[in-house]
């Protein structure tokens, strides 16, 4: 699940149509509709959901350290 915090409701209000937009073309035809500010906006807003949907989460971290050390046994010395 994707949270991001401490958004305005401009922020919100933007997001909620991005994510109603059905294909990257929609995307686009939305996006060259915006005024440069808001362009710039609406760029920031993409990087944070592609940043916070690559972040893994503690369970990842978990069972990747996990995964790590078992693959260790198996490390020639």
């Amino acid at each position: 699940m994707i949270q991001i915090e401490n958004l305005t409701a401009y922020q919100c209000e933007m997001l909620d149509i991005m994510w109603e937009l059905d294909s990257e073309d929609e995307y686009i035809e939305w996006f060259r509709l915006l005024d440069p500010e808001d362009q710039l906006l609406a760029e920031s807003l993409q990087c944070l959901i592609i940043f916070e949907s690559l972040e893994p989460t503690v369970q990842e971290m978990d069972t990747y350290w996990l995964a790590n050390n078992y693959l260790k046994k198996f490390q020639l010395q």
